[in-house]
């Protein structure tokens, strides 16, 4: 430095003005060694292995969804950048690291694709906000868990599930337990409710009439107390129209992030 004390080894790119690197044919930056000097400027075997690996990871999961009749991921953006980035054919960016690449800023961080965006581990892959956290997609979304579990927890405030257009199905190749810990069990319908099993069936009518139907006996037990017909309204909620498709489709060529929601004609 300027009192000729020792900064270190290797190089420094620095200024207190602006900088940039540009390069037309593509950059591609790497930590894995060159011992000597050895080996071509664009030699990327490390890196392209890698890419591979992501290649061959999404492959995988392209089967396992479709056995599951999972949403099976996109893998033509990938192949594209695989073979653009192969030796810089195309004008693109690789880094390479062996040992990890941090992104740090006490400022935001965009990400932005015009193309597909792959988030691929070998490990685990941890998302965390200290205040919210968003998903959004304007066609669908796909949640696969192959070999454990799959957990939804709301630790204290509720925990809603809404289809605004089509059916909700739940359905589990074992048991299915709802419970309330300390609360109400409720369930309401605007067309009706069937309870069925073994071809006999419990069935309450849009008009509050109560069908009790079954191949063989009937039991009931307990004390009988019959009066006079009654009504109890459960009024059901009133879901949102659905978002005008061609304002999405007019925010996404503008590269907008917000829709206003119209209902639909």
């Amino acid at each position: 430095d300027a009192q000729k004390k020792k900064r270190g080894e290797g190089f420094e790119l620095r200024t207190d003005g602006w900088g940039a690197i540009r390069a037309g044919k593509g950059v591609f930056i790497s930590a894995d060694a060159q011992p000597k000097a050895q080996g071509d400027v664009l030699s990327m075997d490390p890196a392209n292995a890698l890419v591979q690996q992501a290649r061959e990871q999404i492959s995988d999961w392209q089967v396992i969804a479709q056995a599951h009749h999972s949403r099976a991921p996109a893998i033509d953006g990938l192949l594209r950048l695989q073979a653009d980035a192969q030796d810089l054919a195309a004008p693109t960016i690789l880094l390479s690291a062996p040992q990890g690449i941090g992104v740090v800023t006490s400022g935001g961080v965009l990400l932005k694709s015009g193309d597909a965006l792959y988030l691929q581990s070998q490990d685990d892959i941890h998302l965390a906000a200290a205040q919210r956290l968003s998903i959004q997609a304007s066609q669908d979304i796909s949640l696969l868990a192959q070999e454990q579990g799959l957990r939804l927890v709301s630790g204290k405030g509720p925990l809603e599930i809404e289809s605004h257009g089509d059916v909700l199905n739940l359905i589990a190749q074992q048991d299915i337990t709802v419970q309330s810990v300390q609360g109400h069990l409720q369930l309401t319908a605007k067309n009706g409710i069937t309870l069925g099993c073994g071809g006999g069936y419990i069935r309450i009518a849009p008009s509050g009439e109560i069908d009790i139907h079954t191949p063989g006996t009937l039991s009931l037990k307990g004390q009988h107390i019959w009066e006079p017909p009654t009504r109890l309204s459960f009024p059901l909620p009133e879901l949102p129209g659905a978002v005008c498709k061609e304002c999405l489709l007019r925010a996404h060529h503008a590269a907008q992030g917000f829709v206003s929601p119209q209902v639909q004609a």
